[in-house]
């Protein structure tokens, strides 16, 4: 009696798909309302992060 079995395959590496399950363009292309959202979001931050230095700025001047 043998306690190997070997008509299992052996282990290979796995492909990306394999191994995360998408592709960067199936998650691009699934998500991209949230990407534009999160990219707004993100422009609307540093918009007015910009514009805040530029006040704080203009009083220190005055």
């Amino acid at each position: 009696m043998s306690l190997f079995q070997e008509h299992l395959p052996k282990d290979r590496p796995a492909n990306r798909e394999e191994e995360w399950g998408f592709t960067l363009w199936e998650f691009i292309a699934d998500n991209w309302l949230y990407l534009i959202a999160i990219l707004l979001i993100l422009g609307i931050f540093f918009y007015a992060r910009i514009n805040w230095r530029k006040r704080q700025e203009k009083h220190r001047n005055n």
